[in-house]
């Protein structure tokens, strides 16, 4: 019996650590992301801003213009979702789950910091802009 007892304070022990391990992995994850993400959105910002690319470029077509000096910049994206927000000569990036349900992290290029980590919302946010250019760029 107190093998029996040792052996299941064992076995929980284990799976909270493993339980732990990976929500701390997966903050890891999200930090380097967000990192990667401020040198993409800062692209995408000095494209719209002074390469004036028509407004009816698709994201897809915005990200490969602003990354043609250096595609690497997409790579850490590859499984995400990524959508643009361009007005006023100013771009916020939004990093979504990769079927577009779930919102991570948003950033406006026109700032030196990441602004949003929407991964950490409760409840999950969805894959929608909660930034507006008028109030981020304005300011900065």
């Amino acid at each position: 019996m107190r093998t029996k007892s040792i052996l299941t304070i064992f076995i929980s022990v284990l799976l909270i650590g493993c339980s732990i391990y990976s929500v701390s992995s997966s903050d890891e994850d999200m930090y380097k992301l967000a990192s990667a993400l401020t040198k993409l959105s800062a692209s995408v910002e000095s494209t719209v801003r002074y390469k004036d690319p028509p407004q009816n470029l698709s994201d897809d077509e915005l990200f490969k213009l602003a990354t043609r000096h250096d595609p690497s910049l997409m790579q850490p994206f590859t499984g995400y979702k990524l959508r643009v927000l361009n007005q006023e000569r100013h771009a916020i990036v939004l990093i979504c789950s990769k079927d577009g349900t779930r919102a991570f992290l948003e950033d406006a290029g026109c700032t030196s910091k990441l602004d949003a980590h929407l991964w950490q919302s409760e409840p999950q946010p969805a894959c929608e802009f909660t930034l507006t250019v008028a109030q981020t760029c304005t300011l900065h």
